[in-house]
């Protein structure tokens, strides 16, 4: 009977939408010196306490929670350890999938927390380098990997892309072009998540509608600069997830000067 009734709900679950969250944690470091990236920051006060960074993790996964999420892409932590004390917080069908990023000047990383099946493909972009117009770039916050849920496949895709701080427009575009390279050449359903610091109609997003990559809805906003909304986080996904996808943003309080985003798909 027990079996039974375990197929049921296996069944039940699958049938379901999947709900696609993507958080920037606004630089969530551990507690612990020294920490990568503070020169490229400049004073930034003392480190968090023990406490408060079980505190702020313990937050973010009541955010996951709250939202009942499937896959959620997490941006600027520093380390695995802080993606895993926020898994210490979820339900055990969550599991967590990181590798290290490459960005010594800000040491920030990204990871993919989920509850679907984690196929052996892994990849921090460290080979694949994208081209806009004449610069070249590889992403060094960004990290793919194949998912399962049942009979659906996808190929998630969580990217922290260059900020706005200095000249770099191309650079960034070049990254998310290095992005489309590894999406057109995967199967399953694509998703790319995270915060890419840039607006719908940027070149940075174009690169990426190229591959079949949609975004939901641009007049949502995860960030206010000057005063202006801005959607800058985003969730974007393939032809194949578009028919009756939705797209929200909301506010995640102490936690982040980023709005989460969240998107359901079928």
């Amino acid at each position: 009977m027990k079996k039974i009734i375990f197929l049921l709900s296996l069944i039940s679950f699958q049938s379901l939408a999947t709900t696609i969250l993507s958080i920037n944690t606004e630089f969530m470091w551990d507690s612990e010196e020294p920490h990568e990236g503070r020169a490229a920051f400049g004073a930034v006060g003392n480190p968090p306490s023990a406490k408060y960074v079980e505190l702020e993790a313990y937050a973010v996964a009541e955010v996951i929670k709250r939202h009942q999420a499937d896959i959620v892409g997490l941006v600027e932590i520093e380390g695995q350890n802080v993606a895993e004390k926020i898994l210490k917080y979820l339900p055990d069908e969550y599991q967590l999938v990181f590798k290290k990023g490459r960005d010594h000047a800000t040491g920030q990383d990204v990871a993919i927390i989920t509850r679907y099946k984690v196929n052996s493909t892994l990849n921090n972009f460290a080979e694949i380098e994208g081209q806009y117009q004449n610069v070249k770039k590889t992403p060094s916050k960004a990290l793919g990997v194949s998912l399962k849920n049942g009979t659906k496949e996808y190929y998630v895709v969580v990217a922290h892309l260059l900020s706005k701080r200095g000249n770099n427009d191309k650079k960034r575009a070049a990254q998310a072009n290095a992005i489309a390279t590894l999406i057109q050449s995967q199967t399953g359903h694509k998703i790319v998540i995270g915060d890419l610091n840039d607006v719908h109609s940027s070149n940075t997003l174009k690169e990426l509608y190229k591959v079949g990559l949609n975004i939901i809805d641009k007049d949502e906003y995860s960030y206010i600069y000057n005063d202006e909304k801005q959607l800058i986080d985003h969730i974007l996904v393939s032809d194949s997830l578009l028919n009756g996808a939705t797209f929200s943003s909301f506010d995640l309080g102490p936690i982040s000067d980023h709005r989460g985003v969240m998107a359901t798909v079928d």
